[in-house]
């Protein structure tokens, strides 16, 4: 196993051919009670890939054996989209086939578990539940109980499958090393889609709430002036929901409640707003030959994909970025 640790990125890499060893390693990687069969064929590689950052841990599994797990409910949220193989899953008495295509919760924090895992591989999510709580708009003074799923196990709409495939992707590819628009502020933003597209794809109690109803009491300007305030000074780092609500001394429903009254936006909202005009401000600014691209300095913003940057930036600004005066020196076009 080698594991290598960059900025706020923690990577792992295992590959065994021994059916223990590749046993052993699972059940301590996801904290379950793990049975495995005979590697087919006998010299088929066991093998598991980790990009971790903060509060989202994406990981690549190939399993060339049957193997049966079971899993307790734990305070994360478990999602696995399923490559290749077969997958027959007990959650609460309800059985489940998962084939190649299917995304589904393979741990949830309100149900156990029981999967028999047919020569699979899969790619999978773990979202902790600070993540979860905060992109569904709970804030400190939400109570603090574990998620529940609201309808028995199934697998995502193909739509929303295929919403998932492109997150999950791009947040994997800002988690490479070699990334070089793998930034802090970028995979804080992946990590946030993750979460949003897990969230909406089935129904939970941390979003049978409307974040955007009316906050459970009138806020003042001056108040969403101390949220927007803390944004300005500190949009050059990940920023969540909660922070901002205790900057401001009110519950997160109020504070959103507050910013689309008096900026027709969410304070997340907000805040992607500011980053893009620190952006449109570093184009501007960008001498001839610096060196930097319109991809970096996107990226350094929280941009992490340079054709929804360049949309972003067209809608606000009128103009591609690589055409912002001075721009051309600093590279060009997006690819």
């Amino acid at each position: 196993m080698s594991a290598i640790s960059r900025d706020d990125v923690v990577r792992s890499v295992f590959s065994t051919t021994d059916a223990e060893q590749g046993r052993a390693y699972l059940a301590s990687a996801y904290g379950a009670d793990i049975r495995m069969g005979t590697p087919s064929p006998a010299d088929a590689p066991f093998r598991h890939e980790r990009r971790a950052a903060a509060e989202l841990s994406l990981d690549s599994v190939r399993i060339p054996a049957e193997a049966r797990y079971f899993l307790e409910p734990m305070s994360h949220l478990l999602m696995t989209e399923l490559l290749s193989g077969r997958q027959d899953v007990d959650c609460a008495g309800g059985d489940s086939r998962w084939l190649p295509g299917d995304v589904l919760p393979a741990g949830r924090p309100d149900l156990p578990h029981l999967t028999h895992a047919d020569h699979v591989e899969a790619r999978t999510a773990r979202m902790e539940p600070e993540l979860l709580r905060d992109v569904a708009g709970l804030g400190e003074e939400e109570p603090r109980e574990p998620m529940r799923m609201l309808r028995p196990q199934a697998p995502a709409p193909p739509a929303g499958a295929a919403v998932w495939h492109a997150a999950t992707r791009r947040a994997w590819d800002l988690f490479d090393e070699d990334s070089v628009a793998g930034t802090p502020l970028s995979r804080d933003a992946a990590a946030r889609m993750v979460a949003a597209v897990a969230l909406s794809m089935f129904p939970n109690s941390y979003t049978e709430h409307d974040p955007l109803a009316s906050g459970t009491g009138n806020v003042g300007e001056a108040t969403v002036d101390r949220a927007a305030q803390y944004i300005h000074d500190h949009a050059d780092r990940p920023i969540t929901l909660t922070e901002l609500a205790a900057a401001a001394g009110v519950s997160a429903r109020t504070l959103h409640d507050g910013f689309r009254h008096f900026h027709d936006t969410t304070p997340m909202g907000y805040l992607r707003r500011v980053r893009l005009e620190r952006a449109h401000g570093e184009l501007q600014a960008a001498e001839p030959g610096a060196g930097e691209s319109v991809e970096t300095i996107a990226a350094r913003w929280g941009w992490g994909d340079p054709g929804t940057f360049s949309a972003a930036y067209g809608r606000a600004y009128g103009i591609p970025p690589s055409r912002t005066p001075t721009a051309a020196g600093a590279g060009g076009e997006p690819r």
